[in-house]
């Protein structure tokens, strides 16, 4: 008789346990899913697909859009990055490469072209002919008004150039979105922003905002599998004077030329 007493004590407290157990975690549970720690926070799902690859078509055909980057002002070559492109992956491929379009406008910004690819047809069946689309944008957006004012003395103000990052930042995101839908199966090539004035704003703030566009519009193209950043920063920070226009804002022939290889390069 003890021992069957003993028994179901021991099950009772084995029960208990188990009970008190089973709370705890599930209090847990909740409480890291209402209030997830940095180290336990789920990331997002990223896209799975396979990223497309115009390298390995038959043949490369371009689309590319945007503003005056895009159009090559400041090449006295008349080439700029975009038929640089297309030289440099016919040599290195061997296949045949064209420019089925340079949509690029001087002066472009984001909110232009967006409203550009939300209201012309026309734009969407060239991009669906594409399998690799070119995009410069933004740069007007933050950096018009100093450009138009700029003189070897002008201070830029940081504080202005971070106003204008959210909005235009969220146009970014609409227009790549937009891109990736409309062609889900071509590369997409967004190059990214350098700095014109670095070698003029001497507390280096100006640059951090430009860094901190880049960034955002990494994170906007990882949710995209056909959606690649290249970077540009880099290619104009030791030498900005070597590399850019007499304007001291677009690149000369030789910076276009290294924006060229560097998209290439991230193509192979």
């Amino acid at each position: 008789m003890r021992s069957t007493r003993l028994l179901w004590r021991s099950a009772w407290i084995a029960a208990v346990a188990a009970t008190v157990l089973l709370l705890s975690g599930f209090v847990y549970a909740v409480r890291d899913l209402m209030n997830p720690s940095p180290s336990t926070a789920v990331p997002p799902p990223k896209a799975t697909a396979p990223a497309a690859d115009p390298v390995k078509q038959n043949k490369i055909q371009i689309v590319a859009l945007g503003d005056s980057l895009t159009k090559g002002m400041g090449d006295v070559s008349g080439n700029g990055y975009v038929q640089d492109v297309k030289r440099l992956l016919a040599k290195d491929t061997g296949k045949s490469a064209y420019v089925i379009s340079n949509l690029g406008v001087n002066g472009y910004r984001s909110d232009q072209l967006l409203a550009d690819l939300n209201t012309k047809p026309f734009l969407t069946d060239l991009l669906k002919r594409a399998n690799l689309i070119l995009l410069t944008i933004g740069g007007n957006d933050l950096f018009n008004y100093a450009w138009q004012e700029f003189n070897l003395t002008t201070n830029i103000n940081p504080e202005a150039l971070l106003q204008r990052l959210p909005p235009n930042v969220k146009r970014l995101d609409s227009i790549l979105t937009k891109l990736a839908k409309v062609n889900p199966d071509a590369r997409i090539v967004y190059v990214g922003l350098y700095n014109p004035f670095i070698d003029t704003d001497k507390t280096g703030k100006s640059s951090d905002v430009i860094q901190r566009w880049n960034y955002e519009a990494s994170l906007i193209a990882d949710r995209y599998p056909n959606v690649t950043v290249v970077p540009t920063f880099d290619l104009f920070e030791k030498n900005p004077a070597k590399y850019l226009y007499t304007d001291h804002f677009h690149p000369n022939q030789e910076g276009y030329l290294r924006i060229a290889e560097r998209i290439v390069q991230a193509l192979k």
